[in-house]
């Protein structure tokens, strides 16, 4: 047994399973918060007790963390894709909020509380600027606002010993969301939103939860850190890695933003319970830039990407084709 008890919230997801599987590996006795109802799938074999938080009573998740004498927490769970901002605050800032009361309630308060946040906080930059810690945060999506309104509750604990990171964009074995673009390669075809130039940024799976390790053992407390593999690419880059492991030739398309704009927005009028992906709010984030620094948490936490795009696609397209998931 060890005495660093680690929470994972969101633990089956695509993130938090991988970070289960890094912390038992990096000597933590593993908690995986997750609900009744959710797919275990990711956690299969890991020798991890799964709990059951009640997010809507800080008593509760108060009794859960003394019960098993949690020591760190790592709070990954978070909801990407809602109806409303009352559906987004609901899961990414209250539910912050209860954990973080619960923690200081705790018989034993939590020796570290990590945020994994996201750049979504910052809102897009200008082709050719950066984004750093010091810029103003400016969301533009119903996301990027909940994640920042859980940033600034969780101000409001100054005793609590927090870290808040903000990855970009996040892929790698497992993930749904850039599989869309994989796939689309796969079958011959690239699409783009318009034609403005465009600077991304993007951190595989394991950086980031290596980066959250790093949190957890840091003595640092009260910091916030961007987080990529600490590179910037122009808008085809990501695709062209997939079709140099693939070898594929494609056919490149860039479909006018206001034309995917117009289709969005009368799709959701007549689908009104639609969740997706794309959406007129997210599509504030997909035409803008994410071009980024890293130099904070390399010199305050010790982070080392160890994915560039070219080794962090081709880990992922193996993964994916070896349990013949591209199909």
């Amino acid at each position: 047994m060890t005495d660093k008890k680690l929470l994972i919230t969101g633990a089956n997801g695509f993130v938090g399973s991988h970070l289960a599987e890094m912390a038992l590996d990096n000597g933590f006795e593993v908690y995986a918060a997750v609900r009744k109802t959710s797919d275990l799938t990711n956690l299969e074999g890991l020798n991890i007790q799964l709990v059951y938080p009640d997010y809507r009573n800080v008593n509760s998740v108060t009794a859960l963390l003394d019960q098993y004498g949690i020591t760190h927490i790592a709070h990954v769970a978070g909801l990407t894709k809602a109806k409303s901002a009352e559906d987004y605050t609901n899961a990414n800032a209250t539910v912050t909020v209860t954990l973080a009361r619960a923690s200081l309630a705790a018989k034993r308060p939590v020796e570290k509380f990590v945020f994994v946040s996201s750049m979504a906080v910052m809102g897009p930059t200008t082709s050719g600027k950066s984004l750093s810690e010091e810029a103003a945060p400016q969301p533009v999506t119903l996301y990027g606002k909940s994640k920042w309104q859980a940033e600034q509750y969780l101000q409001q604990y100054p005793e609590l010993p927090l870290i808040t990171l903000r990855p970009t964009a996040v892929y790698g074995p497992r993930d749904k969301d850039m599989q869309i673009i994989i796939n689309m390669v796969r079958k011959g075809w690239e699409l783009y939103l318009g034609r403005a130039a465009q600077q991304l940024s993007f951190i595989y799976v394991k950086d980031l939860c290596r980066a959250v390790l790093l949190a957890l053992d840091s003595q640092v407390t009260r910091q916030t850190f961007i987080l990529s593999d600490g590179e910037n690419y122009n808008r085809y880059d990501f695709a062209q890695q997939v079709k140099k492991d693939l070898n594929r030739r494609t056919l490149r398309l860039h479909i006018p933003v206001s034309i995917v704009s117009g289709a969005l927005g009368i799709l959701e009028k007549i689908m009104p319970s639609r969740t997706s992906i794309l959406n007129k709010d997210k599509l504030k984030e997909l035409i803008g830039s994410w071009a980024c620094s890293i130099q904070k948490a390399k010199t305050e936490l010790g982070y080392q990407p160890q994915y560039p795009l070219e080794k962090g696609v081709g880990e992922t397209i193996a993964w994916n084709q070896a349990r013949n998931w591209s199909k």
